[in-house]
């Protein structure tokens, strides 16, 4: 009997390398230590426990950093895990957040609110669904307008991807010795335009298994 090699994957061209075995399918955990540093901080959300299934993978740069993103789900809570690389590839930390607001804003008055000068994404602080004030981390001054970035989200390495334009901004608020964050972004894609509102924490770079 006769046995050919196994041919390589027909990936789409646009599918990256991904790093730390990342896939669609795999599966991620937060440490057990790593999330016991977070433990009685009165924080809106914890670590998520146990197993998560990785559904979609997409790699962006942004601020001279490659950012790998990994969406899963775990019940009826939607999660995203952000690995930030330097130029080198060096992973340097990664956050986790988990979906906390969907908004569909209905007009062009209701999309300004968001996103013209002086808008709620931008703002110097933000006063999130969850009742907590954040302060924003990128651009200077009371305003500052929203970053911009293009997202190619894949389901299947061999399918062509969703393409993502954000409009977003990061706030962080401190509780002890961590922070609490809230992404904020305006997205659209081919199915939809609508602001989602992410909150999230920072982890160590070894802070997240895959498998």
């Amino acid at each position: 009997m006769f046995f050919s090699k196994r041919p390589k994957a027909d990936n789409h061209p646009a599918y990256p390398n991904f790093p730390l075995e990342l896939r669609i399918g795999a599966i991620l955990a937060v440490d057990v230590a790593e999330a016991l540093r977070f433990e009685g901080l009165g924080l809106t959300i914890a670590p998520p426990q146990g197993e998560l299934l990785v559904e979609a993978l997409s790699s962006t740069s942004l601020f001279g950093l490659k950012l790998v993103r990994a969406y899963a789900k775990q019940g009826e809570a939607t999660y995203l895990f952000q690995f930030n690389q330097d130029g080198a590839g060096a992973l340097l930390d990664v956050s986790f957040f988990r979906l906390l607001q969907e908004i569909r804003p209905a007009t062009a008055a209701d999309w300004g609110l968001w996103l013209d000068a002086g808008g709620l994404i931008g703002g110097k602080d933000l006063n999130a669904p969850n009742g907590q004030t954040y302060l924003r981390q990128w651009g200077d001054g009371d305003y500052a307008p929203p970053v911009e970035a293009e997202e190619l989200l894949f389901t299947d390495p061999k399918d062509p991807p969703r393409c993502l334009a954000h409009q977003m901004h990061l706030y962080t608020r401190e509780v002890g010795d961590e922070n609490e964050n809230m992404l904020v972004s305006a997205d659209t894609e081919p199915e939809a335009a609508l602001v989602r509102a992410w909150i999230g924490l920072d982890l160590t770079p070894y802070g997240v298994k895959v498998y």
